[in-house]
């Protein structure tokens, strides 16, 4: 009987001890390895600090549906970027999608963690009155990390290993994103689905758009469904056009949705640009219900986009409404 249980008290132990590592080994170690401050600039868009090989800072807007960094036209006055051999880049604007020359960047770097002998295109500089930036951050450099953008401390921090303890906060949700190569994208865009009354809709993770869009098939399905009710947006600081990297701008049609629900977060009376966005063609689904998440609808709650395990985690909305130039794309 003593022996019967000791053998039992051991097993147990055993069994113990097997679970704990089962849990060590499925928690990934956080790592912080850097904090980068941002603010609203350039008509709306997330804009960060950035050195290139070594000179700066510049001002690189944050691209989530960009799968490559690029560079402006002003910035190359002040750098040399030869020409290298090997077919053109195909870039994709809201508007317009363009072939351009692979040129030789360097190094790209944003808070201490560089992106090294990058090859990418250079764009025009947009006509004024517009200011441009010198540069955009996209998915090459920005899909290595868990990235939380932190709106109550205009702060950007990426990570390694795991997301920050942040998302096992209150009222904070989560969703899943899909990686997926869509017709002409060299790497993955990130999608995720949002509820409209009901309904799932697929939008394209695109903080690189200031507003968030859909596009006419979108709209139609909403209506024909009495999803969405399409009222006039009022009094609205919001410009009602859209503006694309290349630095074009074309009217939208401007309506607000009741509900947009995405995991347990939820946006009410939210205004969104419609646009049958050369994106959506270009990517082939342009006769689909599509739409792009935009940078305003996390201008006011905490986000932490952990690409390595395809999730995106939402915090409460915060009090921290800041003044925008505009709300164009």
């Amino acid at each position: 009987m003593r022996l019967a249980a000791i053998y039992f008290a051991i097993r147990v132990f055993a069994l113990t001890a097997a679970m704990l590592v089962v849990l060590t080994v499925g928690v990934r170690a956080q790592t912080l390895i850097t904090e980068i401050p941002y603010r609203y600039d350039y008509s709306g868009w997330i804009t960060i600090p950035v050195t290139v090989n070594d000179q700066g800072p510049y001002d690189f807007i944050v691209d989530t549906g960009a799968t490559l960094s690029v560079v402006f036209e002003n910035l190359s006055e002040q750098q040399e970027f030869p020409f290298v051999d090997g077919d053109p880049k195909r870039i994709l604007g809201l508007i317009e999608a363009n072939n351009l020359p692979p040129r030789y960047i360097g190094r790209i770097e944003a808070g201490g963690q560089a992106l090294e002998d990058v090859t990418s295109v250079v764009i025009e500089d947009w006509l004024a009155p517009r200011v441009t930036p010198q540069g955009v951050l996209g998915l090459d450099f920005l899909s290595q990390y868990v990235i939380e953008i932190d709106p109550a401390a205009s702060t950007l921090r990426l990570y390694q290993g795991g997301v920050p303890d942040v998302v096992n906060a209150r009222k904070w949700t989560s969703a899943r994103l899909n990686a997926v190569f869509f017709a002409s994208s060299a790497r993955p865009l990130y999608t995720l689905r949002a509820r409209v009354r009901g309904k799932l809709y697929p939008f394209i993770l695109d903080l690189g758009a200031s507003g968030t869009l859909i596009n006419f098939p979108a709209l139609q399905d909403m209506l024909t469904t009495r999803r969405v009710n399409v009222r006039s947006a009022g009094t609205t600081s919001r410009n009602p056009k859209v503006q694309d990297l290349f630095g074009n701008e074309q009217t939208s049609q401007l309506v607000r949705i009741q509900r947009i629900k995405v995991g347990r977060a939820v946006w009410r009376d939210h205004i969104v640009s419609v646009f049958n966005s050369e994106v959506f063609e270009e990517l082939g689904v342009g006769e689909e219900p599509y739409g792009l998440f935009g940078a305003d609808l996390i201008e006011d709650r905490g986000v932490v986009i952990d690409f390595p395990d395809r999730r995106i985690h939402l915090g409460p909305e915060i009090n921290t409404r800041r003044s925008r130039r505009s709300n164009t794309n």
